[in-house]
Parts: structure tokens; C-alpha cells; sequence
């Protein structure tokens, strides 16, 4: 008798973990990689039932007369007080969870700003909390049931983009008006930052607003908006750095304490100054360039050239890498070119001089002119100049659009050249190609966006 219960101990064992393993395959794409919040929180509450049911049946083997009836009825009392007493936070953040999932007040990659919390990207929900990213990849662990009880903002309602609030003070001998073009002019030159559409008119960014007298100050404050991949920190960093320096160039003052403070010097054992060495700034720093719009033909060339060398000498690259990235850049002009004809696109390059990426981005919505360029160039009538890469890539850019314009998709198409395989056909002889590490093709439902990877 001993051995069986041990076999059915066993096989309980063995059925509940093959289950686990099995269904953490299957949800692995539909649910633990969703950024819907609802689908991440009946993942893991649906791992806890599998092991409280093994769990029970494990006990039900142990001693026959208790089941499953009889641990919720005739155990009642003891139920009671454990949910009284110890599991009292864990039910509750369990539930509160579960109401988080059910109401959404927030997604999956959704920046919110929580009561007394640093603002963050929501990154995980668990059956206890829900995981909030800051910077340099820092991680606020909040419990489900604080978050049912605090304010919380969230700034990414909009679907394909995410808004910051800033604020800014200047003295009250402050031109408002000059104050306030000045930050639109910043937000507007930052790289980071998306256009705004008010009242049926898109414009290159949102109002400034002039909204409190403060004891010693003006306050102004408008607010940003990014893509849902763009860093809040580094976008809002960017438009800082624009402000402070626009503002001392054009006398503004931002009022500030005045405090008397005296500072003394290190002094050795022999009683001479000990000077501070100054650290040395390190020369593989991520840099973005500003975005360049331009035709997509060679006579623009000259400006995306202009663009490659000044990454180039911020990152200190030598000749070689610099060559190699411009004939990329050159290439990547003209294979955009072929495509969209002389269409505005806009392009720029990130990175940290050990890693790099061009990017070339253009709106492509359904109804948009390049559609309708890229739609003509069927595939019985392309001509010979949409060939090779540009054929690959035209093929791949009409097949993210008709997937994003599906009412019923609701992600972003994405194809890769190095995860396609390097035997994928129609590539040809391309310096582009044979240079890169990667090229990749990115559709939103309103542009299309290539991205070329290059190590150094």
C-alpha cells in the first residue's frame, strides 16, 4: 500500500512539473512575451492552480478520507485564521492584482507615475506585485495591493506614443513669451521627440504653458511625447540639456538659494594641498545624432555625410570604421531611393562607437504617397533598379504595412536580414549587406522604419 502511494506521490509529481513545463511553452509567445497586463497575471495564476491541485492531490493520497471537500469545509476554522492573520497581505495583493488585470489602468511598457514613487516603465506583474523600470535598469518592486490604494498617472494612454510632463522656472524679470518659444524650439530640435496634432494641425511640438506664480519664480510647463521604445530619461535629458543652454544664451535666469559656503582644502600630512585628479571622460559614450530630413536621392548625400563624420569624431572612430559607415550610409541613401523615389525621409545615428545603428524612418500609412509608391512597384512590374537588397526590403516593407493595417493587429511588424538566414535569396551584391551586421525592417501602422547594425 506504502508503494503505491509513493508511485501516485510520484506521477502527481511528474504530471504537475510536464504540465508546467508544457504550458510555459505555450504561453511563452501569447502570454509571458504580451505586453497585455491581463494575459501576464492569468499566466502565473494559472501555474499557482496547477500546483495547489497537485498539491492536493498529493495529500489526498497521503490520507485517503481528506480531500479536497473536506480541506475547505471541515478545516474551515483553520482557513479562517490563516487568511486572518499570516496570508492576509498575500491574498490581498493577490486580489488586487487580479482587479489590475481586469480593469487595465495601465499595460505592459506603459510609463506611469505612482504616489511617492519614481516615475517608470511597467515592466512585469506578478500574483504579488507589479515590476516598474527606472533608470540604468533599476527595478521598483511595488506590491498589487499599494497600487489599488495609491494615485497613479498614466502617461502613455496614447497607443504608438508616451508623454513626459516638464517644468521649468525663470525669474519674474523673465520675458514669458520669448521663455516659452524657447522651450517649443527645444523640444522641437530634440531627436527624441514626436510631433503634436492640435486642432486637425500637426505641428513639431505640443503648448507651453504658463500656469503658476511661485514664491520666487514663474513656472512654465509643457509636456513631451516619445515613442513607446524611446528612454523617458534620455529623451527628457536631451530636451533639459537644450533648455539650460537656450536659456543662458538668451539671458533667462533660472532663480535659484543663494547660500554662503566655505570650503577647504585637502591637506597632505605635510601640511600642502592634495589637488583631486579629475576622472577622464570615457570615449565610447552612446550618442545620438539630431534627425536630418531629407530626399531620399544621391543629390542630398552631402548632409548624411556631414552627419556620419560628426558621429564619427564624437566617437572617436579610426579612418576604417569611418569609411565603413559612410559607404554604408551612401548605399542605404540610395536603396531607400529606389524605393520610395525621392520621398522625405528622416535619418540619424545612435550608438556607442562599440555598437551602432543607422536609422532611416518615413510615414507609411495606407492612404500615405510612399504606400502608394511602394504599392506600384508590383511584383510583376517591378523594374530592374528595385532589385536585390531594395527588392528584399520593398517586399518586406509592403507586408509590415498590410499587417499593421489590419484593424485586428494590435503590434508592430518587425524582420530581421541576420535572423532570416544568410542563404534568404535576392539579396545580390550589396556593400550594405556585406558590411552590416544586421538590416532591419520596422512597421508601425503610420511609418516604416530601417535600421542597419554595425559592430566596430
Amino acid at each position: 500500500m506504502d508503494g503505491n502511494k509513493g508511485i501516485g506521490i510520484l506521477l502527481t509529481i511528474v504530471i504537475g512539473a510536464v504540465l508546467l513545463v508544457v504550458t510555459r511553452l505555450i504561453f511563452k509567445r501569447t502570454i509571458m512575451s504580451s505586453d497585455k497586463i491581463h494575459r501576464r497575471f492569468l499566466g502565473k495564476l494559472f501555474n499557482l492552480i496547477v500546483i495547489l491541485v497537485c498539491l492536493v492531490n498529493i495529500v489526498g493520497i497521503i490520507n485517503p478520507t481528506m480531500n479536497l471537500h473536506s480541506v475547505l469545509l471541515k478545516g474551515s476554522a483553520l482557513v479562517v485564521a490563516i487568511v486572518g492573520f499570516a496570508a492576509q497581505p498575500a491574498i490581498s495583493d493577490l486580489i488586487c492584482g487580479f482587479l489590475i488585470s481586469v480593469n487595465k489602468p495601465f499595460e505592459i511598457g506603459d510609463r506611469i507615475i505612482v504616489e511617492g514613487i519614481e516615475p517608470g516603465i511597467v515592466e512585469d506583474i506578478t500574483l504579488r506585485h507589479t515590476v516598474i523600470g527606472i533608470y540604468d535598469g533599476l527595478k521598483i518592486i511595488v506590491p498589487n495591493s499599494e497600487l489599488n490604494t495609491k494615485t497613479v498617472i498614466n502617461t502613455s494612454r496614447v497607443k504608438d506614443r508616451r508623454g513626459i510632463h516638464l517644468t521649468y522656472s525663470v525669474s519674474y524679470d523673465t520675458d514669458i513669451q520669448l521663455a516659452m518659444d524657447v522651450i517649443r524650439d527645444c523640444v522641437a530640435e530634440s531627436p527624441y521627440t514626436l510631433g503634436v496634432e492640435t486642432n486637425g494641425i500637426m505641428e513639431d511640438s505640443g503648448p507651453v504653458y504658463f500656469l503658476k506664480f511661485a514664491d520666487s519664480a514663474l513656472i512654465l510647463e509643457t509636456t513631451i511625447w516619445v515613442t513607446r521604445k524611446t528612454s523617458s530619461y534620455v529623451a527628457t535629458t536631451d530636451v533639459n540639456l537644450r533648455v539650460n543652454d537656450e536659456f543662458k544664451a538668451h539671458g533667462i535666469e533660472i532663480p535659484y538659494n543663494y547660500l554662503n559656503v566655505v570650503e577647504r582644502e585637502n591637506t597632505g600630512d605635510d601640511g600642502s594641498v592634495v589637488k583631486k585628479k579629475k576622472k577622464s571622460a570615457p570615449s565610447k559614450r552612446h550618442v545620438r545624432t539630431d534627425t536630418i530630413n531629407i530626399a531620399a536621392n544621391s543629390g542630398n548625400i552631402d548632409a548624411a555625410i556631414g552627419m556620419v563624420r560628426g558621429f564619427a569624431e564624437k566617437q572617436r572612430l579610426n579612418e576604417h570604421a569611418t569609411m565603413q559607415l559612410e559607404l554604408m550610409t551612401e548605399e542605404l541613401i540610395g536603396v531607400v531611393g529606389n524605393i520610395v523615389e525621392s520621398a522625405m525621409v528622416k535619418m540619424w545615428i545612435e550608438g556607442s562607437g562599440l555598437k551602432y545603428r543607422i536609422h532611416v524612418s518615413f510615414p507609411a500609412s495606407v492612404r500615405s504617397e510612399e504606400y502608394k509608391r511602394l504599392i506600384s512597384l508590383s511584383s510583376s512590374g517591378k523594374n530592374e533598379a528595385v532589385q536585390g537588397l531594395a527588392g528584399k526590403l520593398w517586399e518586406k516593407m509592403v507586408a509590415g504595412i498590410r499587417t499593421t493595417s489590419d484593424d485586428n493587429h494590435d503590434s508592430d511588424y518587425e524582420w530581421s536580414l541576420k535572423e532570416s538566414g544568410p542563404d534568404d535569396s535576392g539579396i545580390g551584391e550589396s556593400i550594405l549587406a556585406a558590411i552590416a551586421d544586421d538590416i532591419k525592417v520596422s512597421v508601425a501602422k503610420d511609418k516604416v522604419e530601417l535600421v542597419v547594425v554595425k559592430s566596430v
